[in-house]
């Protein structure tokens, strides 16, 4: 199962629970995780994916009449868009900060149920 916070706003990069239900001797045990969504994850792979195969293009194929003021661009634009990348990714984890707490409070709440540890 998956659950995630309700909010009034869009976060791709907010946690979501995936949890499984195991069957034990005393009862059920919950196991799971808080990742983010995997369309997210994925978009991300294939954004930095994308910046180290422009980066290294820049550096290891021979210029063709391009300068070397041209090649320190594509570098330039590479590195600006990772930042922007991570800027994103850590922007959207600081808005779903409280989400992990009150995820697990839930379950807790839900379940009566304690930490095994």
């Amino acid at each position: 199962f998956r659950l995630q916070k309700r909010r009034t706003y869009r976060n791709s990069f907010a946690p979501f629970f995936y949890g499984k239900l195991i069957a034990t001797e005393n009862g059920t045990r919950i196991e799971g995780e808080l990742r983010m969504h995997p369309a997210a994850r994925v978009f991300m792979v294939f954004w930095f994916g994308f910046l180290a195969v422009l980066a290294i293009a820049a550096l290891i194929l021979p210029s063709r009449g391009q300068s070397e003021a041209g090649r320190l661009s594509v570098l330039l634009v590479s590195a600006g868009l990772a930042a922007f990348g991570v800027a994103l990714v850590k922007f959207g984890a600081r808005l779903g900060r409280n989400e992990r707490k009150a995820l697990l409070d839930f379950l807790k709440r839900t379940f009566e149920a304690s930490d095994a540890g």
